[in-house]
């Protein structure tokens, strides 16, 4: 189970909400590169040009196409491109016909379900998700727009409605919807959830270069709306991320540093070279100092106000006892930070997952299927008794970073192409990943 605590206009009190997910939920929401690209192994080239493609229309970056080049970083080599652009469209299509559903309460309105059963329909990180993954298979599913639209509808029906105008609550969304798609002070409480926001925010700017913003929806200027609003209420001056029960705990999770370069790209606002740069500090001093033999990282920071920052003893982020755990929330860490490696060349990012992949690849012999499904940051697995889907999906990006996991990241590959799963949290965790892996994310 996974809680999720908000702060109250800014102040310290807080409302709790619990959230139980399959394979854990992460929760909660607020807060100068290297361009070393150093990597050895299979090709780094994974398209026709290492500059950014700024055409704006029609499936302007069809699913496939490789428009952007990585320019770091190695992909599998036990599976052809064409091999690999055939398992992400399979997975996509299960993924599709299981979780994406319409939403009763809003005319038009799609939905990322939640789960097949229980009180709530969808939360916004998992409305982010689908927005992210549609945008990046246009030009395989011709329905990817119009699925991407209902999502955005739904999104902007819903609002975080406990967040002031003035910080831009009107922008952000409501973290969780009862299960016919309303907005209720028992379910999210009008509050936000920053990852959500964070992956809505990308999607849109996704979709301005992928359809251009003359249609229905200005998709840039949502986009921007939404960044500026994750600014004022879930980001310190400092760059760092901020949230949950205080604003000095931080979550490793919301550290999406691709998105952050983007929205630099996107507003020219100097906050996001700042979050890049103290998201590294902060991931670097936790692995280092708590976790020097396994390069782990927490579910939550916290006393990130000081400099000697301490993972969460618990009950202070989700509000859990796991939260100084590499866990259901850090599990995704290594899909955030090896993507902005390979699109960025910023070796700190490499580093960071070095550490971490070398631990793992020297803990299951280089066999994903006994990854736990978390470990102590001194590196004792917390639970073997099944493969985490969720968990193994995000170590295929990190194994990306150098050419000596080549032989692990071929494992990986193998692993999430031939156990996918359309559970809700682990699908979109292997999912995505595979769609990096395989040479196919982008920027906007």
């Amino acid at each position: 189970m996974q809680r999720r605590f908000f702060l109250k206009s800014g102040s310290a009190s807080a409302v709790a909400l619990a959230l139980a997910a399959c394979g854990g939920g992460g929760g909660g929401g607020g807060g100068g590169a290297d361009s070393s690209a150093g990597a050895t192994g299979s090709s780094l080239a994974t398209g026709a040009s290492t500059t950014r493609n700024a055409a704006s229309g029609p499936n302007s970056y069809p699913f496939g196409s490789r428009l952007d080049a990585y320019v770091a970083g190695v992909l599998p080599t036990s599976a052809s491109k064409d091999q690999m652009d055939a398992a992400v469209r399979s997975s996509y299509d299960a993924w599709k016909a299981h979780g994406l559903v319409d939403v009763p309460t809003v005319s038009g309105g799609k939905a990322l379900r939640f789960g097949t059963s229980g009180d709530y329909l969808t939360v916004s990180e998992g409305m982010g998700y689908a927005m992210l993954i549609t945008v990046l298979m246009a030009g395989h599913d011709p329905q990817a727009r119009n699925l991407f639209d209902g999502l955005l509808k739904t999104v902007r029906a819903r609002p975080a409605y406990s967040i002031p105008a003035g910080n831009g609550g009107q922008y952000l969304m409501d973290w969780r919807l009862t299960i016919d798609g309303s907005s209720t002070d028992a379910a999210g409480g009008g509050w936000n959830a920053m990852d959500g926001d964070l992956d809505i925010a990308m999607a849109l700017l996704m979709a301005d270069r992928q359809w251009g913003s003359t249609g229905t929806w200005n998709y840039r200027q949502e986009g921007i709306n939404t960044i500026n609003a994750l600014k004022s209420w879930n980001m310190k001056p400092d760059g760092t991320t901020k949230g949950m029960s205080t604003a000095n705990v931080s979550r490793t999770s919301d550290y999406m540093i691709s998105h952050f370069r983007a929205f630099k790209r996107a507003t020219g606002d100097s906050l996001w070279d700042l979050a890049v740069d103290r998201a590294y500090w902060l991931v670097n001093y936790m692995q280092n100092t708590y976790s020097p033999n396994c390069g782990l990282m927490p579910d939550f920071i916290v006393q990130t106000d000081t400099s000697t920052p301490i993972p969460s003893p618990g009950y202070m982020g989700d509000f859990v006892a796991t939260e100084g755990y590499y866990y259901a929330n850090a599990q995704r860490n290594p899909w955030r930070y090896a993507t902005d490696y390979v699109t960025s060349g910023d070796s700190r990012w490499a580093d960071v997952c070095t550490k971490l992949v070398n631990f793992i690849q020297r803990d299951t012999n280089g066999n994903p299927a006994i990854i736990s499904a978390g470990y102590h940051l001194d590196g004792a697995a917390m639970d073997r008794s099944y493969s985490p889907e969720g968990m193994i999906g995000p170590m295929l990006c990190g194994a990306m970073v150098n050419g000596q996991f080549q032989t692990f990241l071929n494992s990986l590959w193998n692993w999430n192409a031939g156990n996918f799963t359309t559970d809700y949290y682990d699908s979109e965790l292997q999912l995505l990943p595979m769609i990096v892996a395989s040479g196919n994310w982008w920027n906007p």
